[in-house]
Formats: structure tokens, C-alpha cells, sequence
């Protein structure tokens, strides 16, 4: 595995390790500048990696060295009372297992006192002393259950315990159902033990507690603080400049790490700062990097861009914006058009129009208008095309539709009274002898005859009612 894999676990070693060998220098602003740090940065990032091992010990160091006072009397106070402790836990153990192995359960149970710096904070927000916080110490009973049946064995558990000791219903917290975003899963009640003492219980599985001690990935395997944590997942782990922590897939790239913080930074990324130095956007990211953004108004999604990103995130958020930019766009183009043919005095019809954009190579009538938008395709080259392209083509053109014989002895009738008046058949609906028809006075070619039903009839009708004329068929005379 490359080094790279690593230098975010390293990072976390190296200053658990920094934080064990402070006490050598004695009280000093380094010392106290390193605890801030780490209570700021690394502790939250193991946090987030669910590495709650050297999170807490993070923590509790930190505090040593900031407030000596407080972590001396609070780790006093939790010595002193120890085997009292480990006395009141046994007892309360006791029931819970006899209860377990009754049912047929697999199991280990622990118990263990909170943290140093969980008890001083709880100290903080109750605004108590030590000897008033009512759950000092956790129970943890891990499950030897298979995947499938771990939800249904931690609820039938929390079942069994709240049948002997009563439970406290603001203090559960349910991460069977939605875990955390670091993978981590676990039941955690708070219920009533002997002596009316409060007491929290954690359940879980066997699986869930190598999640929960391991970090995010339940494959990560995990050696000890003082040898190193391999990741297997596939994910990298990399930092905004704040501080907080982004993941994201193996081979992610500046863009797609814009595209994390959000969408409009993602769409404007020309590209980013890595280890004091400027990378484009498609510079590759390794664990632990620390990426700063640089954004341009200027800079829009290219489709370019899905070749480098690995994100799904990133993919969907640029095809998005592509689309966003094809519809406004083609807007803009339809709206160039119709604007010119109204200078031009030539009628606007969009079937005319789709046909016209078919017959220069265009798939759909939307490319022609995004070409034209975008300078690709000139719009006097559009007026020339649909000025010489005969879209109602006569009557002669139409003898593939219509009998010679017939069209020699047939005209149309326009208004009942005037007849052999000069006309053409409109292509977009060939009308043939005896359908139903309409005459449409055209600015530039003359009548134009529809049928009835012609697919174009509706908006004809909406635009130009004063242009059309009742006409049907008659013979000549």
C-alpha cells in the first residue's frame, strides 16, 4: 500500500505520541499551544474517524496540560472510589448476565469509568461537582450475533435490562437504525441500578464494537497507537483549511473536493493549494491533505470535467450544470431567432423551423438554437436556408401524394366566391383531394392550404386568425 494511505493515521500517532512525551518539558506555552491544538483539530478528526481510543486519550491528555488543577481532582476522585466502583459494577452486572445466559446468549460485558474530560464537561454543562454526576461509569455488553440478526438481538437485549432495572427514556440513543456518519452503531440507555444510581448501557455487536473501536471502516485494521492504522476502504480523508474533514473515493481530485463543500464552489473551481503549492483542477488528492479552493465567476462545468472526477457527487452536480447551461442556452437562441424573423418580417413557425434544423444536420431543433447561442452556427447563414428552402413545396411537388389525373380537373376554392388563385400545398400536412382545408395567408409564399387537422392548425389559429381564409375543394371550371 502507498505511504499515502497512511499519512493521515500517522498524523494522529505521531501527536498522540507527541502528547505522551510533553510531560518531560514541564509547563510551558508550547505545551499548552500543542493541547489547544490537538483539543481543536486532532481529537475532532479521530472523532470523525470514530477512533475513539485516541480520541479520548487526546482528550484527557489535553486537559492535563491546560488545566492541571482540574483533570488532578477529578482522576483523585475516580481513584479513590475505585474499588467501590468496581464493586457496584459487579452487582449490577450480576442480574443482566444471569438473564443473558438464560436466553441462550453469547456474550462479553464490561464495564468501565467515563473519561477524564467526559466527566470534567459534564462537569461544566451541569454545573455540579463530581460526586453529582450520576453516570460516572458505562456497561458494555458486546454480542456474539450474526449480521443478520444484531438489531433484533440489541433490542431484545435492551428488552431483558429494562425488565430489571428501569430505564431512563431521554437517555436513549438509537444508532442501530440510523448510525453516525462514521459508520458508528450501538444502543445506549441510561437505566435506574442499585442504590438508585444511574447507569448507562452500550449494546452492540461484536462487529459494531470493531467499528466502533477501529474508526470508519470496519476492514481498517488496527495495530495499536503506537504502530500504525492501514486503511482498506478505498476512501481518502482530506482537510478544508478550517480544519474539517472531507472524505472521498480513492483517485478524488481538486474538483471533486470543491464539489464537497458545495455546488456553486465546485462549478467555479479554476483550481486549488496543496502543501503551500498551486494544482489545477485535476490534481489528484492523497490522505491528509489540506486543500484550499480557488474560484473564478468566469469558470462553468465543460463536460471535460466528468473524465477526472471520481465523486458521484461531483458527476451528478456537473451534469446538472450542463444541462442548466444547454436549456439557457437554447432559450437564448430560440429567442435570438424569433427576435430576427420579427425584423426580418418573416413568420415564425417552429414546425418550419424544426424542419429547416433537420435538414442542416441537427438531431433536434434545441442543437440548432445552442449553436446558434454559442456562436457555433450563424444566424444568416439560418435566414438564407429558410429563405431558399421551399418549406410548402406546389402542387407539382406533391405528386407523389396526389393523381395527376385528379390535381388536372381539381382548384381550390378560397372565400366561396374567388377560384384559380395562386396557392401551394403546406408539406407539414399534404392535404389531398376532398380533405377538409383551410387557406393560410403567408407574408412570404403566398396561400399556403392546411387541413383541418393539420398539426399546426391550433397554432395557427392562437396567432394569426386574421390570416386565415375558409377554402375547400371545387372543380375548374
Amino acid at each position: 500500500m502507498e505511504d499515502s494511505n497512511k499519512v493521515l493515521f500517522s498524523i494522529l500517532n505521531e501527536r498522540l505520541e507527541l502528547l505522551r512525551q510533553l510531560d518531560k518539558e514541564g509547563d510551558s506555552e508550547r505545551r499548552r499551544h500543542i493541547a489547544r491544538e490537538t483539543q481543536n483539530l486532532h481529537a475532532p478528526m479521530a472523532h470523525r474517524l470514530g477512533l475513539y481510543q485516541i480520541k479520548t486519550e487526546m482528550e484527557d491528555l489535553a486537559l492535563k496540560f491546560l488545566d492541571y488543577g482540574t483533570y488532578k481532582y477529578i482522576a483523585h476522585a475516580l481513584n479513590a472510589k475505585k474499588a467501590e466502583r468496581e464493586a457496584y459494577i459487579a452487582s449490577f452486572i450480576a442480574p443482566i448476565e444471569a438473564k443473558l445466559k438464560a436466553e441462550g446468549f453469547s456474550f462479553t460485558i464490561k464495564g468501565r469509568p467515563k473519561s477524564i474530560h467526559s466527566i470534567y464537561h459534564k462537569m461544566q454543562v451541569q454545573h455540579c461537582d463530581v460526586d453529582k454526576i450520576y453516570d460516572l461509569f458505562a456497561i458494555r455488553i458486546i454480542l456474539d450475533s450474526p449480521v443478520e440478526k444484531e438489531k433484533s438481538d440489541c433490542w431484545q437485549v435492551y428488552s431483558l435490562i429494562t425488565d430489571v432495572f428501569q430505564p431512563n427514556p431521554k437517555r436513549l440513543r438509537d444508532w442501530l437504525s440510523v448510525p453516525k456518519e462514521n459508520g458508528y452503531e450501538s444502543l445506549h440507555t441510561t437505566v435506574l441500578g442499585p442504590e438508585n444510581r444511574w447507569v448507562e448501557v452500550q449494546i452492540r455487536s461484536r462487529r459494531m464494537d470493531e467499528v466502533a473501536e477501529q474508526g470508519v471502516a470496519a476492514h481498517w485494521s488496527y495495530k495499536g497507537v503506537k504502530g500504525s492504522i492501514v486503511q482498506k476502504s478505498g476512501d481518502i480523508y482530506v482537510f478544508t483549511p478550517t480544519g474539517d474533514l472531507r472524505r472521498l473515493p480513492e483517485g478524488a481530485t481538486v474538483l471533486d473536493f470543491a464539489y464537497s463543500i458545495h455546488s456553486e464552489v465546485g462549478s467555479h473551481c479554476v483550481g486549488g493549494t496543496i502543501r503551500n503549492q498551486n494544482v489545477s483542477i485535476r490534481q489528484k488528492l492523497e490522505n491528509g491533505d489540506q486543500v484550499s479552493v480557488m474560484t473564478a465567476p468566469n469558470q462553468h462545468p465543460n463536460p471535460d470535467w466528468l473524465n477526472f472526477v471520481a465523486s458521484s457527487k461531483a458527476k451528478n452536480k456537473i451534469r446538472q450544470a450542463l444541462k442548466e447551461i444547454e436549456y439557457k442556452s437554447a432559450a437564448e437562441g430560440k429567442e435570438m431567432i424569433e427576435r430576427r424573423f420579427k425584423n426580418w418580417k418573416l413568420e415564425y413557425n417552429e414546425a418550419d423551423i424544426t424542419r429547416m434544423a433537420l435538414k442542416l444536420g441537427y438531431k433536434e431543433v434545441s442543437d440548432m438554437y445552442q449553436s446558434l447561442a454559442t456562436g457555433k452556427e450563424d444566424i444568416q447563414r439560418l435566414r438564407e436556408v429558410f429563405l431558399t428552402h421551399d418549406e410548402t413545396p406546389s402542387i407539382r411537388e406533391h405528386t407523389e401524394y396526389v393523381d395527376k389525373s385528379e390535381l388536372k380537373g381539381l382548384a381550390i376554392e378560397v372565400d366561396m366566391n374567388v377560384k384559380n388563385v395562386d396557392y401551394n400545398l403546406s408539406k407539414c400536412c399534404n392535404p389531398q383531394p376532398g380533405d377538409p382545408i383551410f387557406a393560410f395567408v403567408s407574408v412570404t409564399k403566398g396561400i399556403r392550404i392546411h387541413r383541418i387537422d393539420c398539426p399546426n392548425a391550433d397554432n395557427i389559429r392562437e396567432r394569426y386568425p386574421y390570416r386565415m381564409i375558409p377554402a375547400r375543394w371545387a372543380k375548374k371550371s
